[in-house]
């Protein structure tokens, strides 16, 4: 089993937490002064639980995928090209479980180049956490996750997983790291368009078919999602049916589950407004010209 002197002479900085718990109690405890990173210092964690303070390990922080949500997470990355059960299965994958059904959660060193990563939230279409990217907070101070052999609030006991080792953390793959990136930098605000829907009709309606035909469903998440939520944005009555035959053009990606949580996440009042304009540029992008 791998104790506490074993982590920290490895280079992770680690927090105390009651045993049985899963939040500090010492006061300021997320600075970096207050966590505890040298060897001598391991036995003040006996009989407690403990927290990884990702933004103070050495040489390179860590960080964790925690994923609240397995079935919603899995549908999410699959549209951004990511399969969720190569990462959970990878021979060098460092895992946590706690015992809760339909969750995980990953254990990634970032590199050196990014430093720190603010977290950043996922939330799925009901509102409610799906997936988390933790490292440090907004003013980047350090976040916390509880490890093994802590104590869950539950009484079960935190359990490593994978087939890789704590002390020997990989690096965070590429495309989740970019996709971490985007999350915390999004493209420059647009200015409101003054694009005028169409109303509905046979020939709107035949129009906008022929455009999904120059637009590929085999696409990166938030093209597949612009799509979806600008037929929505039609109020058509058909609107959701032109979606979804849109979408299983590709049906090696197709879920019905997860179409209809990117259906119902749509909000006319979100900004920047996405239009059938929208999906009229992107099918110009693939040749329409009509």
């Amino acid at each position: 089993m791998t104790n506490t002197l074993n982590l920290i002479s490895s280079g992770l900085a680690l927090v105390k937490i009651p045993k049985g718990t899963k939040a500090p109690v010492i006061t300021e405890w997320n600075k970096l002064n207050n966590v505890i990173t040298q060897p001598h210092e391991s036995d003040l964690l006996n009989d407690s639980n403990v927290g990884l303070a990702h933004a103070y390990c050495t040489p390179f922080p860590t960080c964790a995928i925690d994923i609240d949500n397995l079935s919603d997470t899995r549908i999410w990355m699959q549209h951004n090209k990511i399969d969720l059960d190569t990462l959970l299965n990878a021979s060098d994958a460092v895992s946590i479980f706690s015992g809760k059904s339909n969750s995980a959660k990953l254990i990634y060193r970032l590199p050196s180049r990014v430093g720190a990563l603010k977290t950043k939230m996922i939330r799925n279409a009901e509102g409610k956490s799906m997936l988390e990217f933790r490292c440090a907070s907004s003013d980047g101070l350090t976040v916390q996750d509880v490890i093994p052999p802590s104590i869950h609030p539950s009484g079960t006991q935190y359990q490593w997983g994978g087939k890789g080792s704590i002390l020997d953390i990989p690096t965070i793959p590429k495309l989740l790291l970019d996709i971490w990136l985007s999350l915390l930098n999004p493209p420059p605000r647009q200015i409101q368009s003054t694009y005028v829907q169409p109303l509905e009709s046979p020939r709107e309606i035949a129009r906008v078919q022929l455009a999904l035909t120059f637009i590929s469903a085999d696409c990166d998440y938030e093209t597949y999602r612009n799509v979806v939520w600008a037929l929505m944005s039609t109020g058509w009555a058909n609107a959701t049916d032109l979606a979804r035959n849109w979408c299983m053009t590709c049906m090696d990606r197709y879920r019905e589950h997860g179409f209809e949580l990117v259906v119902e996440s749509y909000d006319p009042l979100r900004e920047p407004r996405i239009s059938l304009g929208t999906l009229f540029k992107l099918a110009k992008e693939g040749g329409f010209n009509a």
